[in-house]
């Protein structure tokens, strides 16, 4: 019965009725562009989850989603505003993709060494926002925006100018060795392979996703496995999603925010570059192209998958699997029905925004009800958790008692605690928050 309930209750909050809102709106637009929304979301649903191939590339195009997402995530969390990941993503796909094409020696060296250099340029790029925050009050939200556009621009001045293929046609560089890629699952020409396809067929789901999709997708799942563990078994963990609740409950307690954002950023920014260089040095990609990661638009894409699961790593990894499953499901429906794939980017965009008015509505009502004082007497039953709460600002402290305290009693007045850390969340928020 519990169970039940909880089930009930969670699909009458924000996320659900968010996505079924953005799916009807978006058959709205498909009624005005004359194609019936059923036939229109069949076409998604099946060029996405309902063949061997849509499978494979939709888990192909959630990898670097999900990534950049957990690492958005670790930096929203702590209440560090990193909206900077396309340009640590990029500047570690650069490095890392120079060293992937020009460095020689055995595959077994390079691969780690371009998987290292493009972490750590995507943390050295994300610290250098964390200091300018620590040292020059320069806030995290606006550096990390800004430092996009160097990132962007020097890249493809890079590339255009500097290590340009004089072969190709392409504004790219030469072409990564074969043995330097990563490669599938299960490499197509190999005996394996022949086997999967004799047994379970060769447009299967299973035989399409092994040969199909890369060794990201296993570096994945341990970065999403570690990301949980980070934040359920680990100080960083304990004291970053406090900081992301109440910054000065933690500041009271003995923990330095300075060095917690230096650490948050050169997380973050170094899980973004890892999966910078994963999607360039990661079959089927052999070439550093420029401005190739700009125009897939995952670093976007992630932070709005970030926003839609609230911070928290297997959200993140369901919201980028269904954005993914979009993105591949509209361009199935555009090539069968005409229509343009740009409905993908309206559908998120809709969730994202229904996502924030529905968090954002029960503050409002609140606030009218605390006017007219026939309603003010306490919180609202449908108001967010602290947890949803950081989607609207998750930079500024929201102690728990805040509402108690903004309405005392004439005798309890004068009584008031000024302690700062009456206002440190309690237990039940906090490991929800993890």
């Amino acid at each position: 019965m519990n169970a039940a309930r909880k089930a009930g209750r969670w699909l009458a909050g924000p996320i659900p009725v968010s996505v079924v809102l953005a799916l009807l709106i978006g058959a709205c637009f498909m009624l005005i562009a004359g194609v019936d929304p059923v036939s229109g979301y069949v076409a998604m649903l099946n060029g996405s989850f309902g063949s061997g191939a849509g499978l494979a590339n939709t888990l192909q195009r959630a990898v670097p989603i999900i990534g950049i997402g957990i690492a958005i995530a670790i930096a929203f969390r702590a209440g560090v505003l990193n909206l900077g990941t396309e340009g640590q993503a990029g500047l570690g796909a650069l490095t890392g993709g120079i060293v992937a094409v020009y460095v020689p020696g055995p595959a077994i060296l390079v691969v780690p060494l371009a998987l290292i250099v493009a972490v750590a340029t995507g943390a050295a790029w994300g610290l250098i926002s964390a200091l300018l925050q620590n040292l020059l009050g320069v806030p995290i939200l606006l550096s990390t925006l800004l430092l996009n556009y160097p990132a962007r621009y020097f890249s493809s001045w890079l590339i255009r100018f500097q290590l340009k293929d004089p072969s190709t046609d392409l504004v790219a560089t030469k072409q990564l060795r074969p043995d330097v890629q990563l490669g599938m699952l299960v490499p197509k020409d190999s005996a394996f392979a022949d086997t999967l396809r004799s047994t379970f067929g060769p447009t299967s789901p299973i035989t399409a996703v092994l040969t199909g999709v890369n060794w990201s997708l296993v570096v994945l799942i341990i970065v999403v496995a570690g990301a949980i563990f980070v934040n359920r078994r680990t100080r960083y963990g304990f004291e970053s999603g406090l900081s992301g609740q109440n910054a000065e409950f933690v500041r009271y307690g003995g923990v330095k925010p300075g060095p917690l954002v230096t650490r948050t950023m050169a997380l973050s920014g170094g899980l973004a570059g890892l999966f910078g260089v994963m999607l360039i040095i990661g079959a089927p990609s052999t070439r550093l192209i420029e401005g190739y990661f700009v125009q897939t638009n995952y670093a976007f894409t992630a932070l709005l998958v970030t926003l839609l699961a609230l911070y928290r790593p297997i959200g993140t990894a369901i919201a980028g699997l269904f954005f993914a499953a979009i993105m591949v499901g509209s361009d199935a429906m555009g090539r069968e029905l005409g229509l343009s794939p740009q409905i993908a980017a309206v559908i998120q965009a809709l969730v994202i925004v229904l996502l924030a008015f529905r968090v954002a509505l029960p503050r409002f009502r609140k606030r009218g009800s605390g006017r007219g004082g026939a309603l003010g007497d306490g919180p609202p039953l449908d108001g967010p958790p602290l947890a949803e709460a950081a989607l609207v600002a998750p930079h500024a402290p929201v102690p728990v008692g805040a509402t108690a305290a903004a309405e005392p009693s004439a005798s309890a007045a004068p009584a008031a605690s000024t302690d700062p850390r009456s206002s440190a969340p309690d237990t039940e928020t906090k490991e929800s928050d993890r």
